[in-house]
């Protein structure tokens, strides 16, 4: 698989500076990998639906102590700043009425 070039401006950490969870961004063996961590207690976030369209970085994240499920699209702004847009994925049943 040939990753495209575009790829580059992705590969690195990414964080927000009042956030405790930073997204890393790797090409292995020809292969967009993303990884997540929170860094205030170590726990490694489960990332899943990788995909690159050529201008977009999209994926979907789960937390495992709290079973949040983000999903997540990185767009470049510059060499070394990424808009990032997240969207909290909740399921909710319907309440009975008695």
């Amino acid at each position: 698989m040939t990753v495209p070039s575009s790829i580059q401006k992705f590969v690195g950490t990414w964080c927000e500076k009042d956030q405790c969870v930073e997204y890393s961004v790797s090409v292995q063996d020809g292969v967009v990998v993303v990884t997540g961590l929170d860094t205030s207690d170590g726990e490694v976030l489960r990332i899943q639906d990788v995909s690159f369209d050529g201008s977009a970085l999209r994926f979907t994240s789960v937390c495992p102590s709290t079973v949040f499920v983000l999903t997540h699209v990185f767009r470049s702004l510059s060499d070394g700043e990424v808009e990032h847009e997240f969207t909290r994925i909740e399921y909710w049943q319907r309440k009975r009425t008695p």
